[in-house]
């Protein structure tokens, strides 16, 4: 049977770069060069040269307990977003078996710096990033937010480029990676965990709005974790909101329902509005 069906456009189109080399990673004592890599999501333009529109952007980390890293792990939940006006950048962090801290941080602010630089390229504004991380990547976000004042981390590429952001936001992150300890038989935590710092040595009074997102039923990153970070940054004076999501686990269900997606989308439009900066 035939239907003759005018559907109406309610929804963009969405499409994918996922092997968009950022940097390159120096590995083997100088050896060799290892590639790190971002995908970006964004709406599809059909006159792409010929639009003015440039988007602004969500800078993911997904997390691996600092030893492993999927870029596109969390993609299918972000397309949310990109259908609603934002391009969605997740991006390849070293891991703890082929570097050491700082070099993770440097990876993310190295990104930052790259997406500016080729913005006009990408049709993104330069001007409104935010960066947002789950787990280990949320620790980082952390510390990318926290440290858009200072370039101490900026390394490599594009050092003509800021790497500060317009906010953070942060899921089930450690506040301090000493303390850390894992109920879960199945997280495995790198041997050199405390190597990296507490977010408090990050914290400065000019840092952007943080928006915390932790569950009660974490074994893997305790609900303490979440409350000591937004405890810190409010006595820092650091605009911030923690949602604790009861019965939530690490990485569980409740983190990307639609509702919890509303809360993100408000806090994103409102630190990239142009009025924020």
């Amino acid at each position: 049977m035939r239907y003759d069906w005018k559907v109406p456009s309610e929804e963009p189109v969405v499409t994918l770069g996922s092997e968009i080399v950022y940097a390159q990673r120096v590995e083997w004592c100088g050896a060799t060069w290892r590639p790190l890599c971002l995908s970006l999501m964004r709406t599809r333009q059909f006159f792409y040269y010929d639009r003015e529109e440039t988007l602004p952007v969500i800078l993911f980390l997904c997390g691996g307990g600092f030893s492993n890293v999927d870029r596109n792990v969390w993609m299918p939940e972000l397309a949310w977003f990109a259908k609603r006006g934002f391009a969605v950048v997740s991006v390849d962090y070293s891991v703890t078996s082929r570097t050491r801290f700082p070099m993770q941080l440097e990876d993310v602010k190295a990104a930052i710096r790259f997406l500016r630089a080729h913005a006009s390229e990408y049709r993104i504004d330069p001007d409104r990033i935010v960066v947002w991380g789950e787990s280990a990547g949320g620790y980082l976000s952390a510390l990318v937010g926290l440290t858009g004042n200072t370039r101490q981390y900026d390394v490599g590429e594009h050092l003509e480029q800021s790497s500060a952001v317009r906010g953070a936001v942060v899921y089930y992150a450690p506040y301090s990676t000493s303390q850390l300890e894992t109920s879960d038989p199945d997280c495995v935590l790198p041997r050199d965990i405390g190597r990296f710092p507490c977010v408090a040595s990050f914290l400065h009074p000019s840092a952007p709005p943080f928006l915390i997102f932790q569950g009660t039923a974490d074994t893997q990153v305790p609900l303490e974790q979440g409350e000591a970070l937004y405890n810190a940054l409010t006595a820092n004076g650091t605009p911030a909101d923690l949602y604790v999501l009861e019965g939530a686990e690490h990485a569980d269900a409740p983190f990307v329902q639609p509702a919890v997606k509303e809360v993100i989308l408000s806090f994103l439009k409102r630190v990239t509005e142009p009025s924020a900066f």
